[in-house]
């Protein structure tokens, strides 16, 4: 049975559901599988409990602890402990230390603690800025298995978290046969510009169950619109402007409710907006909610809105998987063509796209999407088109034909 270890952060988080989806996948197509995590968080708060008791993930889950000792000559023993041991490894060591930017003993604990994954078939991380040491290991020999990062948006976008700079931030991990890979053209774009091999870049979405996400047979109708949007409460969601539409069409008479579904940042200010338009029978925040409740309230809606817009960094929204969980459920959506999400729907076809910022084309789309039959026949194009491009069952093949060929 072939080894995988995924290396992730934090887990379960909160919003990461492609990551749990990825280990699902690799678990049901019978790799063993291994979590290095940093921090664990509380199972019990996950949105995604009962993926991760179906599947006994808590227990696959292995600490990402060095056990550096706090006293410094108990350290320094230890250390020269861990030389004797794996003295057959020295010049290894001397080429994974050469590599660092100077010395320190937490780098001979950071190989003792990877020596257990040496005989690994895959590495796979989230996150380009969770690669390190592994990227460096590996350059040093050190691992022998296939090393794949997942990139996800804001890792791609420097200074990373408004400090990490590109001072070679990536370039151990771009060197050699790494793999890499994208969900979205314009994310592939965005590595590819910070010095990553064209033949080491792959685009791979976010898949999306659609066994799970389904149309309903909700009665809906033609003079009254259920309007949502899913997602964390963040400036690169662009609630703000959604809220700013809601006040337009409001004025104009036309029959919208609008429900943000979701918690994060923004909340605070999002509400003061929606009391200083007087908006708060038109619009309501519901928090955040289980996958069910979801999945449920997609159902009951008819238009799914995302007004994604470019934050200080440059940084755009990358796939956008709401967006494809909401065609799924039969939603047609209305969004602006920022990033990557003109990647995940068809402008005509499964929705509308409007240029950034642009309120008048959004109001005017809304008021097309009034009709019913239209909406009733671009959201039927919506789910063929999530079920042909993004099903779980088409990326996990995808998925498959890498990790086999790696290994």
């Amino acid at each position: 049975m072939r080894k995988i270890l995924f290396k992730i952060q934090q887990f379960p988080h909160l919003s990461e559901t492609f990551i749990i989806s990825q280990i699902v996948m690799a678990i049901e197509e019978g790799y063993e599988i291994n979590i290095l995590v940093k921090d664990v968080l509380d199972f019990g708060k996950s949105t995604h409990s009962i993926l991760l008791e179906k599947y006994d993930i808590g227990k696959k889950i292995i600490i990402e602890n060095y056990g550096i000792p706090k006293n410094k000559f108990i350290r320094l023993f230890k250390a020269f402990g861990i030389f004797w041991k794996h003295r057959r490894s020295w010049s290894k060591i001397q080429q994974y230390i050469r590599l660092k930017p100077k010395f320190s003993l937490t780098w001979i604990y950071e190989f003792a603690f990877y020596n257990q994954f040496m005989n690994t078939d895959i590495i796979h991380i989230q996150y380009g800025t969770n690669s390190h040491p592994v990227d460096i290991l590996k350059k040093a020999g050190l691992l022998k298995g296939k090393l794949i990062v997942s990139f996800h948006g804001h890792d791609a976008f420097f200074p990373i978290n408004g400090f990490i700079q590109n001072n070679g931030y990536y370039d151990h991990l771009f060197s050699g046969d790494n793999l890499i890979v994208a969900n979205t053209p314009y994310l592939a774009e965005k590595i590819e510009a910070l010095g990553c091999p064209e033949k080491n870049l792959l685009t791979i979405p976010v898949p999306v169950d659609t066994q799970y996400f389904t149309p309903s047979e909700y009665l809906k109708n033609d003079e009254w619109l259920q309007v949502i949007t899913v997602g964390r409460l963040d400036p690169i969601k662009g609630h703000a402007v959604a809220v700013d539409l809601i006040n337009i069409l409001r004025k104009k008479g036309l029959g919208i409710k609008f429900t943000i579904l979701g918690d994060g940042q923004e909340y605070q200010n999002l509400k003061n907006q929606i009391a200083k338009f007087n908006l708060e029978n038109d619009v309501e925040m519901i928090g955040r909610k289980s996958q069910n409740d979801v999945r449920g309230i997609l159902r009951k809606s008819d238009v799914y809105l995302f007004t994604g817009v470019p934050i200080l960094d440059g940084r755009r929204e990358t796939q956008g998987l709401a967006t494809l969980e909401a065609q799924a459920c039969g939603l047609p959506v209305l969004a602006f063509n920022s990033g990557g999400v003109k990647f995940t729907v068809r402008d005509g076809e499964t929705g509308f796209l409007c240029p950034e910022y642009d309120l008048d084309c959004l109001e005017k789309k809304l008021q097309v999407l009034m009709n019913l039959h239209l909406r009733q026949q671009m959201g039927q194009n919506a789910r063929i088109f999530v079920e042909k491009e993004f099903s779980k069952n088409v990326i996990k093949k995808k998925w498959k034909e890498i990790y086999e060929a790696s290994t």
